[in-house]
């Protein structure tokens, strides 16, 4: 099977492409090999290597950078994706997109939210996703689109890590200064290689959407209050970790997600404390 992937050198790519390039052929292409807001660009690069599968992860991710500046972040969130689903379409290639989490960031409604949940997304970059996921399924039948939680994971020699729950507060641990997590935001936040170990079994599986990655119901500040005590620094809650009440106090940010529908399709994920726990023993820091 041969598989494309945009965002070739982002943290999730890197990851799968170490983990199955001895089983499946693999191009992975950064944004300096694949242009995705060039149309033509894209259908080259496709037609050339023809895919059987493409897993779209290429996006402007930061969230600042996409409320500061909207037209590039609909050029590449949106528009780009539309290319990478024309291309599909043209080759005949199954997509896989990753979508996120955050279409849910404006919901009234307390989570966690299934797939019939009508999203509604407050932020640009949420507004983005989902609009290209409807800009998507407009295209392409045989797709399978992500709603990804935050994800995290280490460092790795020679590939990209970005800010995470898991590596910040190891960092933070390691500064020795004193720090705060909000105790009013709720999601999911997923071991990278949860996501990664997975995405083959999607290949076998119903087209649609997906809620993709941990279920977790505790808030982000009691998820670093877990990471502190399965690394044995209880000490660090007396006077460096903080409760920070400010943020989110006026309406808790909850972005939880159920993924009964992966369960449906044998498909299991772990949750969340699970998660940091598998980590941090593949890291060999417990």
């Amino acid at each position: 099977m041969k598989i494309l992937i945009t965002g070739g050198t982002g943290f999730l790519a890197t990851r799968f492409k170490k983990r199955f390039e001895k089983e499946y052929e693999i191009l992975a292409l950064g944004r300096n090999e694949l242009d995705i807001t060039d149309g033509d660009n894209v259908e080259k690069k496709f037609t050339d290597f023809n895919p059987d599968i493409v897993i779209h992860t290429a996006a402007i991710a930061d969230t600042g950078k996409c409320e500061n500046n909207p037209e590039l972040s609909y050029k590449i969130n949106v528009q780009g994706s539309i290319n990478v689903a024309k291309a599909c379409k043209n080759i005949n290639a199954k997509l896989v997109y990753m979508s996120s989490e955050q279409v849910y960031n404006g919901n009234e409604e307390s989570g966690p939210y299934s797939e019939e949940t009508l999203p509604v997304p407050n932020t640009v970059y949420g507004k983005h996703k989902l609009k290209a996921e409807e800009e998507i399924q407009a295209l392409l039948h045989e797709v399978w689109i992500l709603r990804l939680t935050w994800l995290f994971g280490m460092p790795e020699r020679n590939l990209k890590v970005n800010s995470n729950i898991l590596f910040n507060t190891i960092k933070n641990i390691i500064s020795g200064k004193e720090f705060t997590e909000p105790v009013n935001e709720f999601r999911g936040m997923t071991y990278v290689y949860d996501i990664v170990d997975n995405i083959p079994k999607l290949f076998s599986i119903p087209y649609g959407i997906y809620n993709t990655g941990s279920e977790n119901n505790l808030s982000r500040y009691h998820v670093v209050e877990s990471i502190i005590n399965v690394l044995g620094r209880d000490d660090l809650k007396d006077n460096k970790f903080k409760k920070d009440f400010e943020r989110f106090k006026n309406k808790p940010r909850d972005l939880r997600i159920s993924n009964a529908k992966f369960r449906e399709q044998g498909i299991e994920f772990s949750n969340t404390e699970e998660g940091i726990v598998k980590a941090l023993k593949e890291y060999s820091l417990i």
